[in-house]
């Protein structure tokens, strides 16, 4: 599996998940609220997840659970060299590495360290083949 497919993935499941809408303004939030069949006035059933985003509380335990596992599930594809180098050359990409060379970003969003890339064997290589790309390809 590519870092592409695993992101379609889970964005696929998020998709999926029905208890949650996003809302930047009072018309959005009415209707996510009347999408939840909730009224405007029910915002104790609700939760905010920040950056506009509600979730219904009866499920949200629900929700925490199947991020937590994509975040495990990341952790473990991440240990394989392929995987790996192609997560480093889209976010190094989508975080417009050709532009800032900054790599925190990008190692944020994958929930690891420059000591991880360190220490893992082929891990400097893996990040220079990454860079390397990242540079051409922006």
């Amino acid at each position: 599996m590519t870092y592409q497919e695993y992101k379609r993935n889970r964005e696929k499941n998020a998709n999926d998940y029905k208890d949650i809408f996003f809302a930047f303004n009072d018309d959005q939030f009415n209707e996510g609220m009347e999408k939840l069949g909730l009224e405007p006035t029910d915002t104790d059933k609700i939760y905010s997840i920040g950056h506009g985003g509600f979730i219904l509380k009866a499920t949200s335990n629900q929700f925490q659970t199947s991020f937590k596992n994509n975040h495990t599930e990341l952790q473990e594809l991440l240990k394989d060299d392929d995987f790996l180098l192609s997560a480093l050359q889209y976010e190094l990409c989508n975080h417009e590495y050709c532009i800032t060379y900054e790599l925190d970003d990008t190692l944020d969003v994958l929930g690891i360290t420059r000591d991880d890339i360190k220490n893992r064997p082929n891990g400097v290589k893996i990040l220079q083949k990454a860079a390397s790309y990242a540079l051409r390809a922006c």
